[in-house]
């Protein structure tokens, strides 16, 4: 049996799942990833991490990131260090149009590949609803094979 469902059900669709699944995902909170610089921890400026409301190992569920400077290891030149965010204590802008690039966790990818198959099938409606729920502006969505 076939069944066709529409655009606009299929976001819905897959915002309740993300729901069930990933309990709190609608109040995921965020601040700056890290990578480790020297002997200490240092913000990432260029990805800002979502993290759900209970999880204590601070695990990102996805990454809005720039997609032109990020880099998955962290892998900044010394330079860098200049440009930090004053140790962290200044919260990031998720509105910054230089963040435009979605990185999705192995679970949230692995959770939505298992129910809803390709990635190209689901990967403009997860899009739509990050940005509208998080009130951002991404325009890319990718898994990184780790």
């Amino acid at each position: 049996m076939k069944a066709i469902i529409t655009e606009s059900k299929l976001v819905k669709i897959i915002h309740t799942y993300l729901n069930s699944s990933f309990e709190g995902f609608d109040e995921c909170y965020y601040d700056w990833a890290e990578f480790g610089c020297g002997m200490g921890v240092c913000c990432d400026p260029y990805a800002v991490g979502f993290v759900l409301p209970d999880n204590q190992y601070y695990d990102y569920l996805f990454k809005l990131v720039n997609g032109e400077y990020y880099d998955d290891d962290g892998d900044y030149p010394e330079s860098i260090k200049d440009e930090l965010p004053e140790p962290c204590h200044n919260p990031p802008n998720i509105n910054d149009e230089e963040f435009d690039t979605i990185i999705l966790s192995e679970d949230m990818y692995e959770s939505l590949k298992r129910l809803f198959g390709d990635m190209d099938v689901w990967s403009g409606h997860l899009l739509t609803i990050i940005n509208k729920t998080f009130n951002i502006n991404a325009r890319n969505i990718l898994y990184l094979y780790l």
